[in-house]
């Protein structure tokens, strides 16, 4: 389901301190805004060793209002534009008596809350700067501190880095042409309405913030000019009487529906053309969304006139694209920030036009160790990302998870790349934009396979097995409906059961074949990765596998992934190599695919599989490696499915199989 945090699922408060487990490796947090004390949390209840410094003598970064640190670009009638529940992390949900759309001050104490309701307010070491952050010789990371007790270098396994990217302005550039006699200020360092009393002034910059200085500067200005250079689809915050970010769908779903749902809002919204304003040359869902509920009527009441983009400045005018005009003696840019890290050298971390690539928006490939939290733009609120980032990383330090192969990682990096640039037009402020919902969804999708892989890895030390993962939220109602599923047509599955497997062929898309293997990945809680040539439809069922989290679609040739296969296979992962059962008993006396071939190639052993309709019997067996006798195979493959389904008549070839490495 999508994201929506309940009262219900408030935790209970931590009462008693947590022990440090000083074998674990040591931590340090870089800020204690919204995504470093989320962070600081999951690492204390994991009793995890860390240090979380924080430049200012508050907590709740950009979101308090003056903070101490500098830093915080919050104003005076500042707003969430993601409701209460969307918001909140996901065991401490925001008071009932919260409006809808909290404000600044709200949100400061919602965060003040969490700390104390967890008790990790001692963890955080305030009006601390971190001056530097690099490599030690051991490849573990040093970091410089300066604070009230001088300047002093401590050693660090991991360095969680949540210093916000809402701080280091972006001006113009380059610069308008012309002189302005006036004042020019940053968004970053606008703070109430007090600034823009009496006063001509011209809002540059079509996001959130704009907007809402422009609707502040339309009451207490003597003149609101709002420039736009490229127009947005402008949002309400509330879609029949109710926040409009709450008509939210299962991240499983595919993009076009989170599109189509914000073409519908866009809608109902209307357009901005009638108030001055081109139409925007992009759909909705392909830029980051902005909302505002007074926009339209200042703009149609006459306080404020919608602009094209400026041409030049003419000292106390602006001139604008179209040829018009307007007097102003202050200029106010909400044209967003840089993404910036005054900590790390540029040729240890360089970003460029605030492109900075991350596996998961957060794991740097070449840096083991270093991790970035929150650096994402979601199509929603960053805490509940940042939250799932921690508990992910903390999970990762105390050893419960373990990440794929290198070759893996990059190739899900290039995946995820090119995906959202299809989906978002090309702009700095899109190189980090994610989809909220399917975010949460990939990513608690990948911390389970990574809890498998390490318990797969710990195993041959316990000498006992290790018991498979408990099915939470979405996994646990589809398994429940799977088994319903599956007992009332009475299907029976024998042999060790796989955990995830690899699918090489064209499986059917019209038969039962994959209802079957739907139920039975959900049944069971195997993930497949399915590989099939470009040319292959594999149809709504195939789809639906896919976006449940059944199987991951690949659509590449076989034949061409046997490198990617072994990089997969190393370390002893299970995996299986095979194709899709057809479900009905075949006549042949072959093998009918290239998975024999491949794991003759890549050496990996087969594990025999099958789903059988006649007997309504899926089966997992014994493992054997390929000996190129393919009759002598064939006979170990006869046995094994006669003993499992009954059925034995001579000759025989069963189902298409599936081989495990």
């Amino acid at each position: 389901m999508a994201y929506l945090v309940k009262q219900s699922h408030r935790a209970a408060a931590v009462t008693a301190p947590v022990p440090v487990d000083a074998s674990l490796p040591r931590a340090c947090v870089i800020g204690a805004g919204s995504s470093g004390i989320t962070a600081a949390k999951h690492l204390y209840l994991a009793g995890i060793p860390f240090d979380c410094f924080e430049k200012g003598s508050d907590i709740g970064g950009t979101w308090v209002y003056d903070n101490s640190n500098g830093q915080s670009a919050c104003y005076d009638t500042l707003e969430i534009n993601t409701s209460c529940p969307r918001m909140a992390y996901s065991d401490f949900p925001m008071p009932e008596d919260y409006p809808p759309y909290a404000r600044h001050d709200q949100v400061h104490a919602y965060f003040e809350k969490y700390v104390d309701h967890f008790g990790f307010r001692h963890t955080i070491t305030f009006d601390t700067t971190v001056e530097d952050v690099s490599r030690a010789a051991d490849g573990r990371w040093e970091v410089r501190i300066t604070g009230p007790g001088g300047t002093e270098t401590r050693t660090y396994d991991a360095v969680l880095v949540a210093n916000g990217h809402h701080w280091d302005a972006r001006w113009p550039e380059p610069a308008y042409p012309g002189d302005f006699d006036g004042e020019q200020i940053h968004a970053h360092d606008y703070r109430s309405g007090d600034q823009l009393e009496g006063r001509d002034v011209v809002v540059v910059g079509a996001g959130n913030s704009a907007m809402d200085i422009a609707v502040e500067s339309s009451y207490r200005a003597r003149t609101t000019t709002w420039s736009v250079r490229r127009t947005e689809w402008v949002l309400r915050k509330f879609f029949l009487g109710k926040p409009s970010d709450q008509v939210a769908l299962p991240g499983w779903l595919p993009w076009w529906v989170t599109a189509a749902r914000l073409r519908v809002g866009a809608t109902a919204a209307g357009s901005m053309t009638k108030y001055g304003l081109p139409a925007p040359t992009h759909k909705p869902g392909q830029s980051h969304p902005v909302q505002s509920e007074k926009i339209r009527e200042r703009l149609a009441a006459g306080a404020a006139t919608a602009k094209p983009a400026i041409e030049r400045l003419e000292r106390d005018r602006v001139v604008f694209v179209d040829g018009s005009s307007a007097p102003a003696d202050l200029i106010v840019w909400a044209t967003g920030y840089k993404v910036s890290f005054p900590f790390l050298k540029p040729d240890l971390v360089s970003v460029e036009a605030n492109d900075l690539p991350l596996w998961k928006r957060a794991v740097h490939p070449d840096l083991p160790g270093l991790f970035f939290l929150g650096l994402l733009q979601p199509i929603g609120a960053v805490m509940p990302l940042a939250e799932a980032q921690s508990a992910w990383i903390a999970e990762m330090l105390g050893g419960g998870y373990l990440p794929p192969s290198d070759a893996v990682i990059r190739r899900q990096m290039a995946a995820d790349h090119e995906r959202d640039t299809k989906q978002f037009y090309a702009s700095p402020r899109h190189t980090m934009e994610v989809d909220f919902d399917h975010y949460l969804w990939d990513l608690d999708r990948e911390r389970k396979q990574g809890r498998e892989r390490a318990g797969a890895a710990r195993a041959p030390l316990a000498a006992v097995p290790t018991p498979a993962p408990v099915p939470t939220g979405g996994a646990r109602v589809r398994r429940a409906f799977a088994g319903v599923a599956l007992r009332a047509v009475r299907w029976k599955a024998v042999g060790e059961v796989p955990q995830r497997g690899v699918l090489v062929g064209a499986p059917h898309t019209s038969n039962w074949d994959w209802v079957l293997t739907l139920l039975l990945a959900w049944r069971y809680g195997i993930t497949i990765r399915l590989l099939v040539k470009q040319e292959l439809f594999v149809g709504p069922l195939g789809w639906l596998l896919r976006r449940t989290g059944a199987v991951e679609l690949d659509r590449k040739n076989p034949a061409a992934t046997v490198k990617d296969l072994l990089a997969e296979a190393e370390g002893d992962d299970p995996w299986l190599l095979g194709i899709a059962a057809e479900g009905t008993r075949s006549r042949g006396e072959y093998w009918k695919s290239g998975f024999y071939r491949i794991a003759q190639q890549t050496g990996l052993p087969i594990t025999l599989a099958f789903l059988d309709v006649p007997s309504r019997t899926v089966g997992w067996g014994p493992t054997f490696h390929p000996t190129g006798d393919v009759s002598a195979d064939m006979d170990v493959l006869r046995e094994f499915y006669a003993d499992k389904t009954g059925f034995k008549p001579e000759g025989f070839t069963p189902p298409r199989l599936r081989e495990e490495g």
